[in-house]
């Protein structure tokens, strides 16, 4: 399954959409919100990825995201503080408890994998989170949607493009923090 599901969530992340490009900006801080967004390819600040591939009981889940949008810089912590926000990002992604399934489905987090160039130098100025699950669903046929609770941990996402399978069916939806869960029927 992992071999299967990682090359179907490979598949899918490749097939997100590419967003058009906006002015740059300087990477040290991150500037307050405007009607656009950064872009450069698939790294666009407040906008994050989420994917996920249901395959009997089993699940695997990718979410990738700027860090900017989550820590609200793109490069190594410079002070104590930078490095406890980076750290407080780190283990709530590691907990797992910012997305949760239908109750009735019971699937619980097996493992998790985060990482972050912020953990080194980030290449260019921009730093993505990511962060991948392994979950394993008692009902798999409960999984009716997903919540995403993002508000304390990543305030800065504004978006997230969610692309699933689910038993060889698939869906999209664009998620905000106003739109609650989504709906994967």
């Amino acid at each position: 399954m992992k071999g299967v599901s990682t090359a179907i969530l490979a598949c899918c992340l490749m097939g997100a959409p590419v967003f058009a490009q906006q002015p740059q900006h300087d990477h040290d801080e991150v500037p307050q919100p405007q009607a656009g967004h950064e872009s450069h390819g698939s790294h666009q600040h407040g906008l994050a990825t989420l994917t996920f591939v249901l395959e009997g009981n089993e699940v695997e889940l990718a979410f990738d995201s700027p860090a900017a949008s989550l820590v609200g810089f793109e490069h190594k912590p410079k002070d104590a503080a930078q490095q406890q926000k980076l750290q407080q990002v780190l283990d709530g992604f590691r907990q797992g408890h910012w997305f949760s399934f239908d109750a009735a489905a019971g699937c619980v987090v097996n493992s998790s994998e985060i990482s972050s160039e912020l953990e080194r130098e980030a290449e260019h100025g921009h730093a993505d989170l990511n962060a991948s699950y392994s979950l394993l669903c008692q009902d798999p046929e409960q999984l009716k949607q997903l919540s995403i609770q993002l508000a304390e941990l990543g305030p800065g996402v504004e978006k997230v493009s969610v692309q699933w399978i689910v038993n060889g069916v698939q869906g999209a939806a664009e998620w905000t923090p106003a739109l609650g869960p989504v709906s994967l029927q």
